[in-house]
């Protein structure tokens, strides 16, 4: 279109794992398979058609499941984590090393004066 300088984000993409019983689609390997291959696409730097090799900033709905968010069943169950903070499935963001680490800095920023 012309304009160079413009940036572009993307809020809240995701696929939610689980629904209720008359949604279509909610899986959990519909949801991996979504988020997997939006994680591969933005990796490669592919860009968009109108701007080849531009990274793009993108946001995953959701980290964590919003379990009393009202409507149907698959609007409480985008999270990449459940509400206990276990994982309900792995897209391959991070490894246990990383996911250690990022504990231990949350750590931190609650203790700010604490020795590790």
């Amino acid at each position: 279109m012309g304009f160079k300088n413009v940036e572009i984000v993307v809020a809240e993409t995701g696929w939610p794992f689980k629904g209720d019983d008359n949604d279509v689609g909610p899986s959990i390997e519909n949801a991996k398979a979504y988020n997997g291959n939006l994680i591969a696409h933005l990796r490669s730097m592919v860009g968009t058609p109108l701007m080849p090799g531009k990274s793009v900033d993108t946001y995953l709905f959701a980290l964590y499941d919003e379990d009393l968010k009202p409507g149907p069943g698959s609007e409480r169950s985008f999270g990449l984590f459940k509400t206990d903070l276990t994982m309900v499935y792995d897209v391959g963001l991070s490894t246990r090393s990383q996911f250690n680490s990022l504990e231990a800095m949350q750590v931190d920023q609650l203790h700010p004066h604490r020795i590790p």
